[in-house]
């Protein structure tokens, strides 16, 4: 992903860029081997640099927080108006938190943002209808997940663009399960970059959910996901590769 054919504006990967970072709790040490509370969703091989663990402190992060029973609306002046809200609900730097039953109407992004300070947060039995903006990149995500250990479920959209959706370097396990979207306007699954470990569970849109390498797509989007698996879907198409070095992809 450093050789990306370029175009205008296209950014070519570079390792120092992907050392990521996984959050866990080690459960039992047995002399030289850990026991960790939930796997590392790809692979690390050793010539690629390996990987290593170490004791962390998140200063600063809230807990057990969430946002329930809510009805918002954006004012809009026509189907394709900027000048307006553009995130329902976003979550950065909490863990242990959740948004249920919450609705979201005419917002130019997304109901719900997660972002990558959001950590075992669920997401469930909500709605984003009838995004308004214009139809292009950066907008209409409509439930947006960049954290890690996240449950998205019972969730249904309208008129968005990238429903259930990834973006860069996102650590999962992630989850995606009992979602439906209509009248989309492209496709769900990772976005960009690399988003490792995610389940769409039983997915149903009149839309494509697509794995892949997106190439020059965007900034330079290069290969979407890694360990990513799509259950019980229902969909208008699927493209699903497997990266060329390591990892997979199931269908």
């Amino acid at each position: 992903m450093d050789q990306i054919i370029a175009r205008d504006g296209t950014k070519q990967w570079t390792a120092q860029e992907y050392n990521l970072s996984y959050e866990r709790q080690i459960t039992a040490i047995n002399g030289n081997k850990i026991s960790i509370d939930n796997p590392i969703v790809m692979s690390m091989d050793k010539k690629y640099g390996g990987g290593e663990v170490f004791k962390y402190q998140y200063a600063g992060r809230l807990a057990e927080n969430g946002i329930e029973n809510m009805r918002f609306e954006s004012e809009f002046v026509g189907d394709v108006d900027e000048d307006h809200a553009w995130v329902a609900v976003e979550f950065d730097h909490i863990e242990n938190g959740w948004v249920r039953n919450v609705s979201s109407y005419y917002f130019g992004n997304s109901c719900v943002s997660l972002r990558p300070g959001a950590k075992n947060i669920t997401v469930t039995d909500s709605k984003c209808f009838d995004a308004k903006s214009i139809i292009t990149g950066g907008r209409r995500y409509s439930f947006n997940n960049e954290g890690q250990q996240n449950l998205f479920q019972n969730l249904e959209t309208t008129e968005g663009r990238h429903d259930y959706v990834t973006g860069a370097r996102v650590n999962g396990p992630n989850v995606f399960y009992n979602c439906k979207s209509r009248k989309t306007h492209a496709d769900i699954g990772p976005h960009h970059r690399w988003a490792s470990g995610t389940l769409y569970d039983n997915i149903d849109t009149d839309g494509e959910i697509n794995v892949q390498d997106r190439g020059n797509w965007g900034s330079g989007h290069g290969w979407s996901g890694v360990t990513q698996v799509l259950w019980n879907c229902k969909v208008s198409g699927a493209a699903v590769q497997n990266p060329w070095v390591s990892g997979k992809t199931m269908q």
